[in-house]
């Protein structure tokens, strides 16, 4: 199954648009590729299409092969080869799988899911650029708190604003992947930390400096507890805002991966 949320936004918009769509799938690869087994590409009865598979030819091959798919209604494979061995490029293996606006693309959801959901406590302009690399991400971006500051966090997806902070306990928090504090506000920052704790989430980050953190750790017996990240981020060296945005986004996409 694959994540991302503008494939789900290319789907809703076809849906609105009443136009059928077929999926193409990279069933196997072997040697060098630019794709890997599982990636996806989607292409409606328009030609309109989101995502990347390969070069040129390949994207031409896959637009050709997906409206053979529904003009055809039944599934089509196809297979690319290098055009010259000594190139190093690897084969690689597709099927273009035919879904129609009728039956509300019936099937399709089992090849793509809800996507990875990052909420991120604060709104002051530091978060702006968090919200833009998780974006880039295709993550699902949701900002709290109490007086959100709209003008640095428009584009995140959902913004919750809190009447007072303590409805943050009662709030189900639970269909979340990952999380980010970025309040800057100790006592705040205790009540979100609190809330989140009492979930299954993997992933629970606190920006800080050290001696805060170690508080922090000890305040809420975290020394052990593998889901609490803090400092956030991987130490890229940089400490602009955009860097920190990068450095957090690269160690939730670990953790995601299992890499940590």
């Amino acid at each position: 199954m694959f994540e991302n949320k503008q494939y789900l936004k290319f789907i809703e918009n076809c849906k609105n648009k009443k136009i059928d769509i077929a999926l193409t799938i990279v069933t196997n690869t072997e040697g060098s590729t630019f794709t890997k087994k599982g990636n996806l590409m989607l292409v409606n009865a328009k030609q309109e299409f989101i995502g990347v598979l390969g070069s040129a030819f390949l994207q031409k091959q896959v637009l050709l092969t997906s409206m053979k798919a529904l003009k055809k209604r039944e599934s089509q494979t196809f297979e690319s080869f290098p055009k010259n061995e000594s190139s190093g490029h690897g084969t690689s293996k597709y099927l273009s799988i035919p879904f129609y606006y009728k039956n509300n693309y019936l099937g399709i959801e089992k090849y793509i899911k809800t996507p990875y959901s990052l909420l991120i406590f604060g709104s002051g302009a530091h978060v702006s650029s968090l919200v833009t690399m998780a974006n880039l991400m295709t993550w699902k971006t949701t900002v709290i708190d109490m007086e959100i500051k709209k003008e640095y966090v428009s584009q995140a997806d959902e913004l919750i604003e809190l009447s007072n902070l303590e409805d943050i306990l009662i709030l189900d928090l639970s269909f979340y992947d990952a999380s980010v504090i970025l309040s800057h506000d100790p006592k705040t920052d205790d009540v979100y930390l609190e809330a989140l704790l009492k979930t299954n989430m993997k992933y629970i980050g606190l920006m800080g400096n050290k001696k805060s953190v170690q508080r922090k750790k000890k305040q809420f017996n975290l020394e052990n507890d593998e889901r609490f990240f803090a400092p956030i981020g991987l130490d890229l060296g940089s400490y602009t805002d955009h860097s920190i945005a990068l450095s957090i986004c690269a160690e939730i996409e670990k953790n995601k991966n299992k890499k940590i």
